[in-house]
């Protein structure tokens, strides 16, 4: 599947949106990546490894991500992943279109109630 315009992937799963966060830090194997996710979510997502793996073979099927090379010192049982310059095309459109959504809300004053209910 070829996609070029990151607008026909979004709005994106909130799966593919956090691996792409979380690849946005740098190449890493799948372990590295649940621990990044629920780093970047504070705990609210705790993806299994085997949604994980689901959704990194379909990202890699419309280009998002792909295999990178393994450090020196790796488990050679490992398999390393990167953004795609594709993927970080789509990172940053999602990004955009989540930060737009975001303002509007502070437009509106939904934190002041959304944060005291949080605390």
């Amino acid at each position: 599947m070829t996609i070029r315009d990151p607008a026909e992937l979004l709005p994106l799963p909130h799966m593919t949106y956090h691996l792409l966060l979380a690849l946005a830090e740098g190449e890493a194997h799948g372990w590295e990546l649940i621990r990044r996710i629920r780093a970047l979510t504070e705990g609210t997502s705790d993806p299994s490894s085997g949604s994980l793996y689901l959704a990194m073979m379909r990202m890699e099927d419309q280009g998002l991500l792909a295999e990178a090379k393994a450090p020196s010192d790796a488990d050679e049982r490992r398999r390393y992943y990167r953004l795609t310059p594709f993927g970080k095309r789509v990172l940053a459109a999602e990004s955009e279109r989540v930060a737009l959504l975001v303002e509007r809300a502070r437009q509106l004053h939904v934190f002041s109630a959304a944060g005291k209910a949080r605390k």
